[in-house]
């Protein structure tokens, strides 16, 4: 994503340290067989002074490790490193909300949305964390111009990130709507179309007027109904997952859809039965429909997933330079530190 990998800036210091620790055990394993050796022999009085003055020496040189290694980790270079190592674990989780929030609205936006929700707490956890850490270091170990400066770095990194998931709540939620909505707006379309294809197949069987002819017009009559329910309740869904979006007239176009395919089946039934009457009322109220949903395809009917973009884009005016913004200011903290 965005974020820096504090390995490249190990401190000069550690590097200083693991060569003199490798010395140190160079120097630690010659004591240790010498004084194995002189153990190993009788014991004279001059050779008890000298195995005790190597033991003693060991005993020193392990004590002054141990200090010099908690000096060190208590150092205000390692103590902030170890700050900008725990912001760097955050990162993995603010890389799913980021994620969420920058990628095109797609079917798979719903599952990025919902790692993004679990992310949030966990980044904010990971963070507090080392806001406690960073704030437990002494101010009087850290007046060196280059120590503060670098704590200045550090705090100001920290501080982004946060303002970035404050940022991240409310723009996640009108996506978790848009998301939603182009899911059901989707279905929606693909039930109309197939509603549509099943619609003109009937026409056609039922043009040639014969037995086998009109049941079948009637079975696929009966499929168009079904598509065009599902179509119907899709839109309403989509409508209110997301109210900005204005789906009326897909609910309404696929009402007279499924007004049409009732007229076609009951003309069906009627002329197997041998009421032609009826029948040709039956085709005439099919007709009337089929006006009538033409009407309100005219008037202008925009793809599902344009009246979604549109409706998240006014939705998220104020919300999504917010989120910008932050995410800005952490790629600048970040450059700040490199």
């Amino acid at each position: 994503m965005f974020y820096y990998n504090s390995c490249m800036r190990m401190p000069l210091l550690l590097q200083k340290i693991t060569r003199l620790a490798g010395r140190f055990l160079r120097r630690l394993a010659r004591l240790t067989r010498l004084a194995a050796r002189r153990l190993a022999r009788p014991f004279t009085r001059r050779r008890l002074i000298g195995a005790a003055i190597v033991i003693v020496s060991l005993c020193v040189l392990a004590g002054g490790a141990v200090f010099g290694l908690r000096l060190y980790r208590n150092s205000p270079g390692q103590r902030i490193f170890r700050v900008m190592t725990t912001i760097e674990r955050a990162d993995a989780q603010i890389a799913h909300i980021d994620t969420a929030l920058t990628a095109p609205l797609s079917t798979e936006t719903t599952t990025q949305v919902t790692l993004a929700r679990t992310a949030i707490p966990a980044a904010r956890q990971t963070l507090s964390n080392a806001r406690t850490m960073l704030d437990a270091i002494p101010p009087a170990s850290a007046r060196a111009p280059k120590t503060a400066a670098r704590l200045a770095k550090v705090r100001r990194s920290l501080d982004a990130r946060l303002a970035l998931l404050d940022s991240a709540g409310p723009l996640l939620d009108a996506t978790s709507q848009a998301a939603t909505a182009l899911m059901y707006g989707a279905q929606g379309w693909q039930n109309l179309r197939d509603g549509a294809a099943l619609t003109d197949s009937a026409g056609q069987e039922f043009a040639h007027q014969t037995q086998d002819a009109l049941v079948s017009s009637h079975e696929a009559s009966t499929q168009a109904a079904d598509a065009y329910a599902q179509a119907q309740e899709q839109f309403s869904a989509a409508a209110r997952a997301l109210p900005a979006a204005d789906f009326t007239g897909y609910v309404a176009y696929t009402q007279q859809r499924t007004l049409m395919t009732q007229s076609a089946l009951l003309a069906c039934e009627d002329w197997i039965n041998g009421h032609y009457k009826d029948a040709n009322a039956d085709v005439s109220a099919y007709n009337g429909f089929a006006r009538a949903a033409a009407r309100i395809a005219d008037a202008g009917l925009q793809l599902p997933s344009d009246l979604v973009a549109s409706a998240y884009q006014d939705q998220t005016k104020a919300t999504q330079p917010l989120y910008e913004s932050a995410r800005a200011e952490v790629l600048r903290a970040d450059a700040a530190l490199r």
